[in-house]
């Protein structure tokens, strides 16, 4: 994976294109708004939310599939729904051709910036990126940062950051096979275990406790809204700051 440059941009007035308008698409578009940033949405439908912004003229919603051109004038583009690989070779072409940092969320060979994971605090900021390697641990570190992790640990936080090479390859293993998890199943994954079988440099015990933890979200009635093992390990929510 490259080493990617740390850097925080100033978005005021600047055009960011966000290719898709579902529940990913919400989440980046939710995320710019605040930085002052002119976000325009490529995507034939949207969720409510994005629609209700729209409507409230705070973002610009072209209500079709992208099409070549999209990208002119754009600061930054971040493609959200990566469900159509030739969208995704397209957008990024164009990219590459109008010299445009380009983002596709779950495809790192694709992006040439990635989207930190961002704990802040009135004027503080604090980024952490896993490279691409591991939402799921970038998650983790916000969590920590932002006092609102509900799974407790005795490691300190950046112990967690040695998980990062196995925490990938079982990323990429699910992916290749077409299986994606709970978000909050994975955060059940990261375990005190885990981090002192890596630690202790046995690496392939740690690999088949991280899969075997990963493979029961295959077959559980959790629904993509919550996690059983999830709730069971976690704490109650820390109260509102």
């Amino acid at each position: 994976m490259p080493l990617y440059y740390p850097v925080f941009l100033d978005l005021r007035g600047r055009r960011v294109v966000v290719v898709g308008g579902g529940a990913m698409g919400e989440e980046k578009v939710t995320r710019l708004m605040p930085y002052g940033a002119e976000v325009v949405v490529v995507s034939p439908d949207v969720t409510d939310e994005v629609a209700g912004h729209a409507e409230d003229g705070q973002v610009e919603w072209i209500k079709r599939p992208y099409r070549r051109g999209d990208l002119e004038g754009a600061f930054i583009t971040i493609v959200a729904d990566t469900s159509d690989d030739a969208v995704n070779e397209a957008v990024s072409e164009e990219a590459r051709e109008r010299n445009v940092p380009l983002n596709v969320a779950d495809v790192t060979h694709l992006c040439t910036w990635i989207t930190p994971s961002v704990a802040r605090r009135g004027e503080v900021i604090v980024a952490t990126s896993t490279g691409g390697a591991s939402p799921a641990l970038a998650r983790r570190f916000r969590e920590i940062l932002n006092g609102e992790c509900r799974l407790e640990s005795r490691h300190e936080l950046m112990d967690f950051a040695d998980l990062a090479p196995l925490l990938s390859e079982a990323r990429l293993q699910l992916l290749d096979k077409g299986i994606r998890l709970n978000l909050d199943h994975w955060q059940a994954c990261l375990t005190d275990e885990l981090i002192d079988l890596v630690q202790e440099g046995d690496v392939k015990r740690a690999r088949k406790v991280l899969m075997d933890s990963l493979l029961v979200g295959t077959t559980c009635d959790c629904t993509d809204d919550g996690c059983q093992m999830y709730e069971e390990m976690a704490q109650p929510a820390p109260a509102a700051r």
